[in-house]
């Protein structure tokens, strides 16, 4: 990935976490040892977007930095907070990021975004992403948000 395409990644998933769920991202340069990686229940919230060029984004969410940003996002209490919400707060997340970051890549508005789609994984590996073009991790104090961005 062209490294001022990630800058500006960086930079506009960081304004979207800390304005909308008040949570602060640390871009990771290098991926973190294996102990640090983190594994078992994570959402995935894919977006795609077509116009101009087309692809798409896969968000994953450790579930605790999903229930979070739910918190932060509803101001639901922690306790009360379902794990529907939790999904939907992760697919509407994926969608303000790409959402302001094509806004930012594209001023010209040629670019139009699918319907974020989430799933839970019961027992996921971020381990398997690793090596993949077009990732982005981002430290958080609920684990590693991993991105993982295609264009076609």
């Amino acid at each position: 990935m062209d490294e001022d395409l990630r800058r500006v990644i960086f930079e506009t998933f960081s304004e979207v976490f800390e304005t909308m769920f008040f949570t602060f991202l640390e871009p990771l340069e290098e991926a973190p040892g294996k102990e640090a990686l983190g594994c078992g229940r994570f959402i995935e919230a894919t977006i795609s977007y077509s116009g101009g060029c087309n692809g798409n984004f896969l968000f994953y969410f450790p579930w605790d930095l999903g229930k979070n940003i739910t918190v932060n996002f509803l101001g639901v209490d922690e306790d009360g907070v379902q794990d529907s919400q939790i999904k939907d707060t992760a697919a509407e997340t994926a969608n303000m990021a790409i959402g302001s970051l094509l806004g930012k890549l594209d001023p010209g508005g040629k670019a139009s975004l699918a319907i974020p789609q989430p799933r839970e994984l019961a027992d996921f590996s971020p381990e398997t992403l690793l090596g993949a073009a077009g990732l982005c991790m981002f430290n958080t104090e609920f684990g590693i948000l991993w991105v993982v961005g295609t264009h076609a």
